[in-house]
């Protein structure tokens, strides 16, 4: 049994290691595996839950590096294809410390949104606790068909159905309407949706956040999470609505942050723990992963986390059961 089964990205990060560098005279990157769904599995499985990632890669030594690596990382990659006719996804990035830094997407003809039904394989929908699917895997067929088909079959298996939102509009080429009445389809599915305002605008075509999630089907009975940045976030159920305050950090990049709080928010949310607590564990990583360079590779382990979360007094315990309220 798995505890996390994630479709989407999974790809290579190249950042700047020239810090406060435009991208014109940038001369200096260190090499990363990256993608929001790949760095929520390495985030999750470093804090011992058990994961797998249903994606796809080249059939070249990029996609040889993306497989290595999740492996080393204990995340299961047997449902990962490696393909002749898609890419690797790669994303270039400035490193302002303290600042949002520009970064760039090469993503045309990328192999992560060739998954088909097929790439589910035998019964790994009924094998896991929870599903996570992710807004830039509806960008293109067939990934569109096989994210909704999986949300599907794990809302009627009775599993914890996650999107994440992940609005990329660099990564869209459809009609508003086509991105809307997508993202409609898989908000029906899902009992837990993670974004942040702009994201959720996105989604819905509103102009409000409240209007936006005023759109989303049946919204009274999901956990929303809406993410701020480094203030936190607010978690939405019904008619509560709690404000979980951020962890204030020195910000190498802001990259890799929100999936981060994913990695940590499904650990505490799998443990019984109440989506707001779980949400502050989730700010925790989020604040851990910005301090480093990179985005998976910063993804905390159990004693690094323990310690950080001693030193900022959150009064977290890691190893506690289920946390009710």
């Amino acid at each position: 049994m798995y505890d996390i089964v994630a479709l989407g990205r999974a790809g290579v990060d190249l950042y700047s290691l020239d810090f406060g560098v435009p991208f014109s005279e940038i001369r200096r990157f260190a090499k990363y595996v990256g993608g929001t769904s790949a760095n929520v599995m390495v985030g999750a499985s470093r804090l011992g839950l058990k994961c797998a990632l249903v994606t796809r890669v080249s059939k070249d030594v990029l996609g040889d590096y993306v497989i290595s690596y999740l492996a080393k990382e204990g995340v299961e990659t047997g449902h990962i294809k490696q393909e002749k006719e898609g890419k690797t996804g790669i994303v270039f990035a400035e490193i302002y410390p303290g600042k949002d830094s520009m970064f760039i997407f090469y993503r045309e003809n990328v192999a992560d949104l060739h998954i088909t039904r097929g790439d589910l394989g035998g019964n790994i929908i009924g094998e896991t606790r929870s599903l996570i699917v992710t807004g830039t895997g509806l960008s293109q067929e067939p990934s569109f068909g096989t994210t909704l088909y999986a949300a599907r079959q794990a809302k009627a298996l009775d599993k914890t159905v996650v999107f994440n939102l992940d609005w990329r509009p660099s990564l869209w080429s459809t009609t508003e309407r086509v991105r809307i009445l997508r993202y409609k389809r898989v908000f029906e599915e899902a009992g837990i949706v993670v974004g942040n305002e702009g994201e959720y605008m996105a989604a819905t075509g509103k102009k409000k956040l409240s209007d936006a999630i005023a759109a989303i089907p049946a919204h009274s009975k999901k956990v929303l999470v809406v993410t701020h940045g480094g203030e936190g976030v607010t978690v939405i159920q019904g008619a509560r609505r709690t404000d979980v305050p951020g962890i204030p950090v020195r910000v190498v990049k802001g990259l890799g942050g929100g999936d981060g709080f994913l990695s940590g928010f499904m650990f505490g949310y799998l443990r019984g723990w109440n989506p707001v607590r779980a949400a502050s564990l989730g700010n925790a990583v989020g604040a851990m992963v910005v301090r480093g360079h990179a985005c998976s590779e910063s993804m905390p382990r159990p004693g690094e986390l323990r310690r950080f979360l001693k030193e900022k007094e959150t009064g977290i315990d890691l190893d506690a059961g289920t946390a009710k309220g």
